[in-house]
């Protein structure tokens, strides 16, 4: 968004009586979701196998074995979620990714919440 769009936006806004909020162009959020990791933040599973960005890693739910995942997502951690936090800074997704037991859910809680951003 250009500065004149803005200010006209925060001028109306404010017209409406409605303090003026940050304006996002949506294509911002949509590329944050296909981001890729910085090279030295790559999250990498204890098979070797190197993981870049989110959808990446709900792409390979189907391919990791049990004993990866099982490594990774611990009652008392899940590797996955605080990589997505620290990484991607994406705390509502983290959180979710935190409730989820198996690869199935895992990968289901995070294609929605691609989806539910997307739209």
């Amino acid at each position: 968004m250009n500065q004149k769009t803005e200010q006209k936006y925060h001028k109306e806004a404010r017209k409406r009586g409605r303090p003026a909020k940050s304006v996002q162009p949506a294509n911002v959020q949509q590329n944050n979701l296909k981001r890729d990791a910085p090279a030295e933040n790559y999250f990498v599973l204890c098979n070797g196998m190197p993981v870049k960005n989110v959808k990446e890693l709900a792409d390979l739910m189907d391919q990791i074995e049990d004993h990866v995942f099982n490594h990774h997502v611990r009652p008392d951690q899940n590797d996955f979620s605080k990589w997505v936090k620290e990484i991607f800074n994406d705390v509502e997704l983290a959180e979710k990714m935190a409730g989820a037991k198996d690869k199935k859910h895992m990968q289901l809680v995070i294609y929605k919440h691609i989806a539910h951003k997307l739209w």
